[in-house]
């Protein structure tokens, strides 16, 4: 099981690591054929969206994995061990109920766009697609914030010292 999750965690990181990439040859390819041939894709700028919410979701489960997302330290610098894992227990318990209204409110909307059968203007893919993965790694987002609740309240409970998230983890 350990050696499934580490092959999807090194996936999803390459996974995001070469659609950057080929967003950014594509985009540039893109201007090039708009400003200098008066020529472009109608699909390329949305692709690049689409794909670009991707990225920014399947990131954002990577960087809460490793303990690398955004946070306020300042107080937790300054507190002895028990406090501290304290304190990450209680961020990371609002961060995974603010996800998990998030991945709610994501599939209502989701349904509603299946339901509608609206349609991409250029792609001409169904509207629900691109929000899929709103909804797929809000819900991703949120077991990984409760596995780092869980990591910290075995720290808290056992008086581990605090080392930070920094790292990483395997799923």
């Amino acid at each position: 099981m350990k050696k499934l999750i580490y092959v999807i965690g090194k996936t999803e990181e390459l996974f995001i690591g070469y659609a950057l990439l080929i967003i950014a040859i594509f985009t540039t390819i893109e201007v090039v054929l708009r400003y200098v041939f008066h020529f472009g894709f109608d699909w390329g700028e949305e692709l690049a969206r689409y794909t670009t919410i991707l990225i920014t979701f399947m990131g954002a489960a990577v960087c809460v994995k490793y303990g690398t997302h955004f946070s306020m330290e300042a107080l937790v610098e300054y507190v002895p061990n028990r406090i501290k894992h304290l304190l990450k227990v209680f961020a990371h318990l609002v961060s995974a109920f603010i996800m998990t209204v998030v991945f709610y409110y994501s599939w209502v909307q989701i349904g509603r766009l299946h339901q509608f059968g609206a349609t991409s203007p250029a792609m001409q893919i169904p509207m629900y697609i691109p929000y899929l993965p709103i909804g797929i790694f809000a819900c991703v987002i949120t077991i990984r914030f409760f596995i780092q609740v869980v990591k910290h309240t075995n720290g808290l409970l056992r008086n581990l010292p605090f080392s930070g998230e920094k790292e990483g983890g395997h799923v």
